[in-house]
């Protein structure tokens, strides 16, 4: 059954941004981030290259993890207004860092810069998107629109922050929003019987690519649960006697 539909009151910037992500369908706290983070980096790129704050927190840190450095080369690619120039004097100062480590056989550890802000964005959407779900439609918005279904990742976090009876509520329509794409999941698989002569959906033969997302996230959230991952299981591995 619909949830009721409650007042959108508290409509301030992170609710829009979270009600219009979940109309767009998908994890709409990786939606959220996604879009902060391409604003983020090309900000950085077009406004913050030389500025020495911003520069000298990059270099504290030896750069940007792999994922953000490909996303900067996107970024910067495929931008007339940015170019070149600004990611190659931001990697200047880092490859001189890095040839000074090589000549004096030191190891460089990086914290990346984008990945310690993002971190703080994303915490304000989940935060945000839990607080929410009892004093504003979001829930409602959410129900309504089956595309729109978050993360498992996601979903645990903002379920543990929400309001006990949210919280119940949001586990229902988590569920059952699950439970359908694992059924549109399935008929695609059955449909590839030779037998079968109807047509597919485009929700069908979308739904493995959804199911991914719908497990481990999209974009940088995706990259992140990786990480957070393979960190659990480096620390659980014993190590080697010498």
């Amino acid at each position: 059954m619909l949830s009721r539909k409650p007042s959108a009151g508290g409509r301030d910037i992170l609710y829009v941004a979270l009600a219009e992500a979940i109309g767009e369908g998908g994890c709409p706290v990786c939606r959220c981030v996604e879009k902060a983070e391409r604003n983020f980096l090309w900000t950085l790129l077009y406004e913050h290259a030389n500025d020495p704050h911003v520069r000298g927190k990059i270099i504290e840190g030896n750069g940007f993890c792999g994922y953000h450095f490909r996303r900067l080369i996107e970024i910067a690619g495929g931008d007339p207004l940015i170019g070149g120039l600004a990611p190659a004097l931001i990697v200047e100062n880092l490859l001189l860092k890095y040839v000074e480590s090589a000549e004096a056989d030191a190891r460089l550890e990086t914290s990346c810069y984008a990945c310690s802000e993002l971190a703080k964005i994303e915490e304000s959407y989940v935060s945000s998107f839990a607080s929410r779900l009892a004093t504003t439609d979001l829930l409602y918005l959410y129900e309504s629109n089956p595309k729109s279904l978050l993360c498992y990742r996601h979903y645990l976090e903002v379920r543990s922050r929400a309001p006990r009876e949210a919280a119940r509520r949001l586990k229902e329509v988590q569920l059952e929003k699950m439970k359908r794409l694992l059924g549109e999941l399935r008929s695609y698989i059955a449909k590839h019987d030779y037998r079968f002569t109807g047509t597919i959906t485009e929700s069908e033969a979308s739904s493995w690519v959804k199911a991914v997302e719908a497990m481990k996230g999209s974009g940088w959230a995706s990259y992140r649960f990786s990480c957070a991952e393979s960190a659990k299981r480096a620390a659980r591995k014993p190590s080697r006697p010498r």
